[in-house]
Order: C-alpha cells, then sequence, then structure tokens
C-alpha cells in the first residue's frame, strides 16, 4: 500500500525544519522531502516547493476571481482567469489535487452551467477542467456526467465538442466507475451520430474514436473486475460497420486512418466481429495500407495491431495468410527493426497467425521469418516484451511444424533463449522454457505440484505435473 500524506502535513513539516533547526526554506524542503521519501511516502500529490513559490495563493486567487465574476456576472473576464489557472494546474499533479480540494470542480461546473451557450467560455472551461482531471479523475460526479451529455446534446461549435471528448477521455483514464458511469449515461449513441454525419471532420472522428477506446480499457487497479469487454461488445455490434465505413473516406488521411484501425483493434473482443470487419473489406483495407504506407512506421504499428486483433478467429487467420499479410509482416518488422514497438507488435501478430496452425506457420518460415524473429531477440535482448511475443511465435510455429522448427536451431535459438532466461529469469521462464521444449531442445522443468495428497489412490494419480 503506497503511503501518501496532505499538503497540510507536508507543510507542516517544513516550516517546523525552518523553525525549530533555522533552516533556509530551501534547505527545509530539501529534508523534508528526504524524510518522507525514506518513510515511503508518495508526494506526488503534495507541492514541494509552495513555501518559496506560493502557487497556492495564485490558485486561491483565481478560484475567487472566478466565484466573484459569476456571482457580478461579469463573464467577459472569465476566459482570461481560466487561461492563468489551466498554466497553474498544468505545472504538476500536486497543483491539480490541491486545486481540486479547493472547490475548483465546482467553480467550472457552475461556469458551464451558467455559460452553457457561450461558446468561448465553455471552451475554456472545458479546457480547464480537462487540466485540473488529468491523472485526477476521482473527481467526476453524476452532475458531471449529466453536464457532459447536455453538451453533447446541445452544443454543435466543434471546438467545444472537442474539447468536452477531451475532457470525457480524460476522466476514463484508469478510472473504472468514471467508464462505466460514463457509459450507462448512453454516450455511446451521441458518439455514434457524430461518426456517422456525412459533415464529420477528421478532428471529430479522431476524438469520438479516443474515448470509444478509452470506454474499453481496463487499467484502473482499485477495480478487479471491469466491463471493458461488455462495453467493447456493445460499441462493435453498433459501430464496426461505421468505423470500417469510415475507413474509406478518410482513405487519404493518415492520422484519421491509424486512429480507426486501433479503435477497431479494441473493438474486436468476439470471434464474430473478426469476421464482419473482415467481411466489411477492412482486411483488404488493413494490407493496401502496409503497401500505400511503407515509411510510416506508426500507421504500420496500427495496421499490425489490427491484423493481430482479427487473427483471433480462426477463418479469418487463413484468409489473412491466403491474401499475402505474411511477406508484408516480415518486411514491416525488417524495414523498422529499429523500433521497439513494430518489432513487439510484428511478433505477436506472426505469433497470432500461426497459433494452431500449422499451414499458416509453413508460409512463414518460407518466407524468411526466422531470421527476422532470431535477429529482433538479438537487438533487443532487455526487452520482456519483445522477448516474450518472440519465444510465443517460436512455440507456435515449432509445435506443429517439427521438420521445419530446425531452422531456429540453425540459426543459434538455444543460446539466444538461455541468455534471455538468465538475463530476466521468472518474468520469462515458463515462456521461453515452453519454446525450448517445443523446439525439441533440453530443458530443466519445475515440479509445481507432486501429488502428495492424502486422497490419490493409485500410482498414475501420484505423476509429477511439469511446466
Amino acid at each position: 500500500m503506497v503511503r501518501v500524506i496532505s499538503q497540510e502535513t507536508y507543510d507542516e513539516a517544513v516550516n517546523e525544519n525552518i523553525e525549530v533547526f533555522s533552516m533556509s526554506p530551501e534547505e527545509a524542503i530539501q529534508e523534508t522531502v528526504k524524510q518522507f521519501e525514506s518513510q515511503g511516502v508518495d508526494l506526488s500529490n503534495v507541492i514541494k516547493d509552495l513555501i518559496i513559490t506560493q502557487d497556492h495563493d495564485l490558485i486561491l486567487t483565481y478560484l475567487e476571481q472566478l466565484r466573484t465574476a459569476m456571482t457580478k456576472k461579469h463573464y467577459e473576464r472569465i476566459p482570461q482567469i481560466l487561461d492563468k489557472l489551466t498554466i497553474e494546474l498544468d505545472k504538476d499533479i500536486a497543483r491539480r489535487v490541491y486545486a481540486g480540494k479547493q472547490g475548483c470542480y465546482g467553480v467550472l461546473l457552475n461556469i458551464m452551467k451558467n455559460c452553457e451557450y457561450d461558446t468561448l467560455i465553455l471552451r475554456s472551461t472545458l479546457k480547464t477542467i480537462t487540466s485540473l482531471m488529468t491523472g485526477n479523475p476521482d473527481l467526476l460526479d453524476d452532475k458531471g456526467v449529466s453536464i457532459q451529455m447536455e453538451i453533447l446534446d446541445k452544443q454543435r461549435d466543434k471546438l467545444v465538442l472537442q474539447c468536452l471528448l477531451r475532457w470525457i477521455r480524460e476522466c476514463c483514464i484508469k478510472h473504472e466507475a468514471n467508464r462505466q458511469n460514463i457509459f450507462n449515461a448512453h454516450i455511446f449513441k451521441r458518439l455514434k451520430k457524430i461518426l456517422t454525419r456525412d459533415d464529420a471532420t477528421a478532428s471529430e472522428v479522431r476524438d469520438a474514436c479516443s474515448v470509444l477506446r478509452a470506454l474499453v480499457l481496463d487499467d484502473d487497479i482499485r477495480h478487479e473486475y471491469g466491463k471493458a469487454h461488455e462495453h467493447a461488445t456493445v460499441i462493435a455490434r453498433g459501430a464496426l460497420d461505421v468505423l470500417t465505413g469510415l475507413l474509406s473516406k478518410f482513405k487519404n488521411e493518415k492520422a484519421v486512418m491509424g486512429d480507426i484501425m486501433i479503435t477497431l483493434a479494441s473493438l474486436i473482443v468476439r470471434n464474430e466481429f473478426c469476421q464482419d470487419v473482415t467481411d466489411a473489406g477492412g482486411l483488404k483495407f488493413v494490407l493496401d495500407v502496409i503497401i500505400n504506407y511503407p515509411d510510416s512506421e506508426k500507421l504500420n504499428w496500427q495496421a499490425l495491431k489490427l491484423l493481430k486483433a482479427l487473427a483471433g478467429n480462426d477463418n479469418v487467420k487463413s484468409q489473412i495468410v491466403m491474401a499475402g499479410s505474411a511477406p508484408l509482416i516480415v518486411s514491416v518488422i525488417s524495414r523498422f527493426k529499429k523500433s521497439e514497438s513494430i518489432v513487439s507488435a510484428g511478433l505477436a501478430c506472426i505469433s497470432a497467425l500461426t497459433l494452431r496452425s500449422s499451414s499458416n506457420a509453413g508460409v512463414f518460415y518460407d518466407c524468411g521469418s526466422v531470421s527476422i524473429i532470431i535477429d529482433a531477440m538479438k537487438s533487443y535482448p532487455k526487452s520482456i516484451n519483445v522477448l516474450k511475443q518472440a519465444a510465443w511465435t517460436i512455440r507456435n510455429m515449432s509445435v506443429r511444424n517439427k521438420m521445419e522448427c530446425h531452422e531456429f536451431i540453425g540459426y543459434g535459438v538455444e543460446d539466444i533463449l538461455k541468455s534471455a532466461l538468465t538475463m530476466h529469469g521468472p518474468k520469462l521462464e515458463n515462456d521461453i522454457k515452453a519454446a525450448l521444449r517445443d523446439l525439441g531442445l533440453k530443458v530443466e522443468l519445475k515440479e509445481r505440484w507432486t501429488g502428495k495428497g492424502a486422497k490419490l489412490n493409485s500410482e498414475a494419480d501420484k505423476q509429477p505435473v511439469y511446466e
């Protein structure tokens, strides 16, 4: 459990060092930070130099100015004050936490509620509340969700909607309760209206896609079980055809294509969804992207992520390889071998396509993937992700292709795998040992359970289980 303290406790400790030990403010801050960190206290939510900068006075001053402007209806002053407040909030999480404790969230909601038709004020307020809640999403409540939906329903200003969608996305990151509350407020049908509008701009589509992806995250460690799969299923059933159609509409805009592809990849969580996207032309489009944009690292990474997602369906998996994807994937890894993210995504793609498919594995053997996989492991000996994906790929390509797998051995894969095992130990132990086993190489397996229970009656029951 991480230990935290309040701003007040920290300030008292600094003042005590100044008064009792006659330290200068700078020395007191340094000593206080050292003391708390030695005790395992997380100070990320504390403004460490507050006693010197007096930034809390600025934040309090701006909040008071906003309250006064609202009371006296001096609305013309609000955007300028909000800009200054945003600058302070963007400095660090500690200032955002402090501002939240001083009622900043309620002040900003009040401005949005009372100035809902003033687009200039609304845009400024949305930017400020996004800054306030970046890394600090706990502030969102039912009133905030209600205001979000009202703005989505009433506003047509594209800049306002852009700012709003960015705020909503920030509320969803690492906060499962917010995701569920926003999803239950029927945001999906509102986002779908944006995506299906004939005049939807590239920026609107990208921001809407970013919210869709945020709604299917599973990144809140405070919740053991989230609803990412349920959200993805609902969204996929209602939007896969729309998103696939948008690929063609924005085929000349790389940023939009990439966002749509990565969004589709996050939504394909069921077997039938892979087939739906493929039938709608998604597979052909992705392969065309790899062919037509050979120099775009990000776009190729996004295309590989979508290919891997589509490979979740065994029929589609065969279609992907039959469509000529294998040499394209190997080529992408080779071209961008200096990009760890591309190499990792490419290996994951090969692993998914060769899982339970000896014929697909044979195709990858034929197009020179073995040397590419070996080179990747040599190039990234410290990367857990690359080594893990490589181990899985080797397993899937070897387990049903015993003759071809000797090619890996010829390239010295045994020494590379054992070196990775020595360097990373338990983090990769199961993956690397499984790869060595399926290659037919010598490997020491641990007895996970020896079967010494009292209820075992036969010798067969007592056989050890290995991993």
